[in-house]
């Protein structure tokens, strides 16, 4: 691929080429124009001052979750209509409420529950148990190597986004503080916490292209070595790789609730 933006396609498609051709280089196979970024409808300029500074906003939403939000909110390939409101929605949205908080309340149940490491599953329990969560996170790398192929980062975002909003109903559905009361149920409590902390590995595995400090993070808390040792991720996302005695850090919250009335960006 040879990104460009689109109003430079000419020299690229034409020009470029012909040059490489004619020095005996090699030619791209794909020329990718990607669009503008657009606030209140309008291309950002210096001359209408309307433009907005990646490091104001990176001291405002951190690095990972600014490019989280320009890699799945505004789609590659097109002009993206971009604001502070709609980055602190997706913010709160995806990260904070989902991903962050499927962290948080994950590794808090298994510090509660089973003193901070991962869960030995009985056999009749992991037969017994429910996985909704398996069909999805089997079915997410052909997914996500599709999108990723076609330079959809949008869509390989939302695929992610599907299995961890699938997590956190599955949390609700199995209700673990309910299991947690009986003795007779301890062995379904240690399916739902393991299942829970395995789909987390993988969402971080997935996730991390995307955010690769919060991603290190996750399998640090989780006592996994370091994430950029996971070189085939196809491989690396196959369930039930988590092993059972891993210590689990709480840590602080991922991703803080952001409240848009708090914010003020020309202060940073």
């Amino acid at each position: 691929y040879h990104f460009v933006g689109k109003d430079i396609t000419r020299f690229h498609c034409v020009i470029w080429p012909a040059m490489l051709m004619a020095a005996g280089l090699p030619v791209t196979h794909t020329v990718f124009g990607h669009g503008f970024l657009l606030t209140k409808g309008e291309k950002m300029s210096k001359s209408k001052g309307n433009g907005m500074k990646p490091a104001d906003l990176v001291k405002i939403f951190g690095v990972d979750a600014y490019r989280y939000y320009f890699m799945s909110d505004v789609q590659f390939g097109h002009d993206g209509n971009i604001s502070m409101e709609r980055m602190v929605q997706v913010y709160n949205a995806d990260l904070a409420n989902t991903w962050g908080n499927l962290c948080s309340r994950v590794f808090n149940m298994t510090k509660k529950y089973f003193d901070g490491k991962v869960p030995e599953v009985p056999a009749d329990a992991a037969a017994r148990v429910a996985n909704p969560m398996l069909p999805i996170a089997e079915g997410l790398y052909a997914k996500y190597d599709a999108c990723l192929g076609q330079v959809d980062f949008t869509g390989a975002a939302a695929a992610v986004q599907e299995l961890a909003g699938r997590v956190n109903l599955y949390v609700e559905e199995s209700a673990p503080w309910n299991l947690a009361k009986k003795e007779e149920t301890a062995g379904d409590l240690a399916a739902v916490i393991y299942n829970s902390l395995e789909a987390i590995r993988i969402i971080a595995l997935y996730m991390a292209p995307f955010m690769p400090n919060t991603s290190a993070e996750v399998f640090s808390r989780l006592g996994l070595g370091k994430i950029a040792a996971c070189t085939d991720i196809e491989a690396a996302t196959k369930w039930g790789q988590l092993p059972a005695g891993n210590a689990v850090t709480v840590g602080d919250p991922l991703f803080p609730r952001l409240n848009m009335d708090e914010i003020d960006l020309d202060a940073e």
